[in-house]
């Protein structure tokens, strides 16, 4: 950690003097472990960039940092009521999506201009609206934009009550107009993986300098097994649950049967 904020130090002073814009970052873990008793973690990010010690705040620029998480596919489903029973009426598959996505900026950004760079947790075309055809996602029944933009949000929401999506403009902190830190909470639900740091600096609207380096979720000990039993042989794993659920009911009523006689 110590090494890390020198390293950043020196090119930092070296960037100043040549006085170009640049932009530097780091964190102070490489890799996160998941054991059986993690129950969430902050990673702080930190770094520097160049900017004029004379010019006011709002001419320096802003910082944009993304994180995203290792891909998958999610599938949402919407009931319809029919003849008084609530059945899956629609589904849509959507591939490819972060396990875990955060955004944050020094300052809100319209959703203009993020989609713009292509900076989102689905990713678009280039244009103000989202463009359904460019997203590798399984659509099934729906057709109309309406009903995909309410899937999409059905999403976005979904992964915000559980923690695994954030966006925010007031996490990053600025020290001496020049460095910032911040940091971000990484929950217990996370999928194990890469994970993807982007950092923007943005100049008068528009992406000046980027950079990028990535950190690693791992599961250990216990947890590991289990992860790895539940994916990569899901009807074992299944049948093992099962089990202990018939034997924790039948230990239960046992004991109560038994408590009753006497």
């Amino acid at each position: 950690m110590i090494i890390r904020t020198y390293i950043l130090s020196i090119i930092l002073f070296l960037t100043i003097n040549i006085n170009v814009l640049a932009l530097v970052i780091g964190s102070d873990e490489e890799e996160i472990l998941i054991d059986a008793n993690f129950a969430g973690q902050d990673l702080m990010v930190f770094g520097a960039f160049y900017a004029d010690p004379s010019q006011p705040r709002d001419e320096k620029g802003d910082l944009l940092i993304e994180v995203v998480g290792p891909s998958e596919d999610i599938i949402l489903r919407k009931k319809k009521s029919f003849l008084g029973f609530w059945l899956n009426a629609y589904q849509v598959e959507f591939r490819d999506v972060p396990g875990f996505y955060y955004l944050s900026s020094t300052s809100e950004l319209d959703n203009e201009f993020l989609q713009k760079n292509k900076i989102s947790i689905l990713k678009a075309k280039k244009s103000s609206e989202i463009d359904w055809s460019s997203l590798t996602t399984n659509w099934g029944k729906l057709n109309s934009d309406t009903d995909k933009k309410e899937f999409h949000e059905a999403l976005v929401r979904t992964k915000t009550l559980e923690n695994l999506y954030k966006k925010t403009h007031n996490e990053i902190e600025l020290i001496d107009g020049n460095l910032f830190k911040t940091r971000i909470h990484i929950p217990n639900t996370v999928p194990v993986g890469k994970y993807d740091v982007n950092v923007y600096l943005i100049i008068d609207e528009k992406i000046n300098k980027e950079y990028s380096y990535n950190f690693t979720v791992t599961r250990i000990g216990i947890e590991e097994a289990i992860y790895n039993l539940a994916f990569e042989f899901p009807l074992i794993y299944g049948l093992i649950s099962l089990t202990i659920a018939v034997i924790t009911g039948w230990s239960g009523a046992e004991l109560f049967r038994r408590f009753r006689k006497n």
